[in-house]
């Protein structure tokens, strides 16, 4: 199986999905095929005032469903909150996830 990321960005906000796909793909096959779904997709909205992000999953189910592509199942993930101080607990206090803290008690006893 072959990797391959999809997704956007902005100033704000981002996602991506990775899917995997039987056949390899060079970077152009896949970004012809992308931006064709993407395309048939847009047309079905019948606006000229969508962006990517609102079609985006719908691009990505389309892959899935009519290229052969899969989503990637993962073994495991590391994913937290990034803006809060590592060591400050009290950073972004009650937004902190229970992993950030981990991390936190982890480097302070390290120094220890």
């Amino acid at each position: 199986m072959y990797l391959y990321n999809i997704g956007y960005s902005s100033p704000e906000e981002s996602e991506y999905i990775q899917l995997c796909h039987k056949d390899k793909l060079s970077k152009q096959e896949f970004e012809k095929i992308v931006m064709n779904s993407a395309a048939n997709i847009f047309d079905k909205e019948k606006t000229d005032d969508t962006n990517f992000q609102d079609i985006f999953s719908e691009v990505v189910e389309d892959l899935i469903k009519n290229f052969g592509f899969k989503q990637v199942d993962f073994e495991a993930e590391f994913s937290i909150f990034g803006w809060p101080n590592i060591i400050d607990k009290n950073d972004w206090k009650g937004q902190r996830d229970e992993l950030l803290d981990k991390l936190s008690d982890l480097i302070k006893n390290r120094k220890k």
